[in-house]
C-alpha cells in the first residue's frame, strides 16, 4: 500500500491559511493601546509636555498603520483581533 503525502500536505496546508494572524493589524491594535495608555496618563494631569508630543506623534503613526482597517465593519475587527491575543 502506497501512502500519498500530497493531499495530506495540501489540506493541512490550506487549512492552516485559513486563519492568519493579520500582522499588520495586530500592530495596529498595540499602537491603539499605546495611545489610550498614554491619553490616560495626560487627562489624569500626570503627562508631561513631552507625553503631549510623543501622543501627537503616536497619534499619525497609529492613524497611518490603521488606516486600512477604517472601513471595516464590527464583526471583521473582532475576527481580526482574536486572532491577535
Amino acid at each position: 500500500m502506497k501512502f500519498n503525502l500530497l493531499p495530506i500536505l495540501t489540506l493541512t496546508f490550506l487549512l492552516s491559511s485559513c486563519h492568519n494572524k493579520d500582522e499588520k493589524f495586530c500592530s495596529c491594535m498595540d499602537k491603539s493601546k499605546e495611545v489610550n495608555e498614554l491619553s490616560e496618563k495626560i487627562w489624569q494631569n500626570e503627562g508631561s509636555t513631552k507625553d503631549s508630543l510623543r501622543l501627537k506623534k503616536l497619534i499619525a503613526s497609529k492613524n497611518q498603520i490603521c488606516e486600512e482597517y477604517a472601513s471595516k465593519n464590527g464583526e471583521e475587527l473582532m475576527l481580526l483581533r482574536a486572532d491577535c491575543n
